[in-house]
């Protein structure tokens, strides 16, 4: 497979992650879910600019051949915002 078919396939399920999880915050409406769909978009909006930048339409390099900055902020952020999520779930279902 080349790098472009991965990309593609991880759109795909990129997408219908983020579908998923858009389902269940309309079903349950939990705060929590919010930094879960967003960090999940943050994703798919990365792996668009990754497939644009694969297929050549978009150049993000610097060049010195490194990525700028934002880049790797952006890559970094749906973990952080999946943190966040878990922590905010964590704390408004505390018991003791």
């Amino acid at each position: 497979m080349t790098d472009t078919e991965l990309l593609i396939g991880r759109a795909v399920v990129v997408f219908f992650a983020s579908f998923l999880a858009i389902w269940v915050w309309s079903r349950t409406r939990e705060e929590s879910w919010l930094f879960i769909i967003s960090g999940i978009l943050v994703s798919f909006v990365t792996l668009l600019i990754e497939i644009l930048m694969d297929v050549g339409i978009l150049t993000f390099f610097s060049s010195r051949g490194n990525l700028p900055l934002w880049f790797g902020i952006l890559q970094l952020l749906p973990y952080v915002l999946y943190a966040v999520g878990l922590a905010f779930y964590l704390y408004r279902n505390r018991q003791y």
